[in-house]
């Protein structure tokens, strides 16, 4: 795996991205194509590694459905969002190079929160499975988030998660120095 620093091209936030391509389709030929089309264009998010193969294509697609949430809760010792993601594209990327964009979508307008490219192994890939972790001090906290991965200025995959914790907490009081009492 390798662990790699990625900065916002918008606001300078940044999230890691600890990268490890279990690529779906090194499963069975057998099973090659059906799990693109039922979930094609979306991505899948967990808070536990998605599975690379299975038994059968039916069983595949179950496990994946069963394990996709959508809200994650913030490990409040590290103050970070460990979200493992699935992606699976209609057709393959035809590129080695895809660019992954977070969006802040929790009010009326869309603000993007962090972009970085990332490199596959093959341009045949038709579907990914990797995870990122989400910084609050970068990313903030009860937000509601899309993740696009685009290829060649085209979104090819989206999907939708909350990232949720406790709010910072604000007294309302102030304590003032002397100093600060007198006018200095």
């Amino acid at each position: 795996m390798h662990l790699v620093r990625a900065r916002s091209l918008a606001v300078g936030l940044a999230v890691t991205l600890a990268f490890g391509l279990a690529l779906i389709a090194r499963a069975p030929a057998a099973s090659a194509g059906k799990p693109e089309k039922v979930f094609g264009g979306k991505i899948l998010v967990s808070d536990k590694k998605f599975p690379t193969s299975a038994k059968s294509e039916s069983q595949f697609i179950s496990k994946l459905k069963k394990q996709q949430k959508s809200q994650f809760w913030e490990d409040k010792e590290e103050q970070q969002w460990k979200v493992y993601f699935a992606a699976f594209f209609k057709k393959p990327l035809a590129d080695l190079e895809y660019t992954v964009k977070i969006y802040d979508v929790t009010g009326k307008q869309q603000a993007l929160l962090l972009a970085f490219e990332q490199f596959t192994d093959s341009s045949k890939q038709t579907s990914l499975i990797s995870h990122l972790v989400l910084e609050r001090k970068f990313v903030g906290v009860n937000k509601q988030l899309l993740m696009t991965i685009e290829s060649k200025g085209h979104v090819v995959a989206t999907g939708r998660f909350k990232i949720l914790g406790e709010a910072e907490k604000f007294s309302g009081k102030v304590d003032f120095s002397e100093d600060d009492t007198k006018g200095n």
